[in-house]
């Protein structure tokens, strides 16, 4: 309706006023321009497969991914209880609902552009296969951030800027995990999981055609899953936060 599309626009509008003075844009580009020129410039002198580091550099950044959200969520939780103790979300934007949706539509926005800028640099420092291979890898990085967003925007909102902190880490611990043969079954019902696993699809699919046609059953799926428990959760968090009345932040 039209008054959830002008809280929306209100939201970005007072979001890029709250970020003006924080960590949150210097989070956003700092990170992929040091970890695409560490990387490119690592690789360049390694001597390693060239797709072996191009899997190695998407592998990374898919568990960075958790990491960076928790710190990205915790520092959006705490701008805004520092703008006046969530009142900004809570009371002078007309629709809660697009207030919410708003801010999650903000961050996912500086999350797909902070992915972009990290690949994109890396594909120009390490021009070791046509920037088109980087396309479905960044597509999939960006989808799989999305739920871990929900995740930990929600968790800080409810537990404060550590609560969102604390699930970023032990959520880079998980996609770590799920890298691993731990992981081969579990991983298209954890959505630290989906990331890596995607990433590594699409490295497959360069690689060997016929292993990733066999494989692409199983990718499926967890496409499936990570659509149908982004939505059930999306749905869930906005309920949750059309009833929400507050936290007092105080760490």
């Amino acid at each position: 309706c039209i008054r959830d599309r002008v809280s929306i626009i209100r939201c970005f509008q007072a979001e890029r006023i709250k970020c003006r003075h924080t960590p949150f844009l210097a989070v956003h580009l700092l990170f992929p321009v040091l970890g695409a020129a560490v990387f490119a410039g690592y690789f360049r002198i390694s001597g390693w497969d060239k797709l072996t580091d191009i899997a190695a550099f998407l592998e990374t950044a898919a568990i960075a991914h958790p990491f960076l959200i928790g710190i990205i969520s915790g520092i959006a939780v705490q701008m805004e209880n520092t703008a006046g103790h969530f009142q900004i979300l809570l009371g002078t934007i007309p629709s809660r609902s697009g207030a919410y949706i708003g801010k999650c539509c903000y961050l996912i926005m500086w999350c797909a552009i902070s992915t972009a800028l990290g690949i994109l640099l890396f594909a120009i420092f390490y021009p070791a296969v046509l920037p088109v291979f980087y396309i479905k890898p960044f597509i999939m990085l960006t989808l799989s951030a999305i739920p871990l967003y929900l995740i930990s925007l929600n968790a800080g909102l409810f537990l404060g800027k550590t609560g969102a902190m604390g699930i970023g880490i032990a959520g880079s611990l998980l996609t770590a995990l799920c890298a691993t043969g731990l992981g081969d079954f579990v991983w298209k019902f954890l959505p630290w999981g989906w990331g890596i696993r995607f990433a590594e699809y699409c490295v497959l699919e360069w690689v060997s055609p016929e292993r990733f046609n066999r494989a692409f059953h199983e990718l499926e799926t967890g496409l499936f899953i990570m659509m149908f428990f982004t939505l059930l959760l999306f749905i869930g968090s906005l309920w949750w936060f059309k009833r929400w009345e507050g936290t007092k932040e105080n760490e």
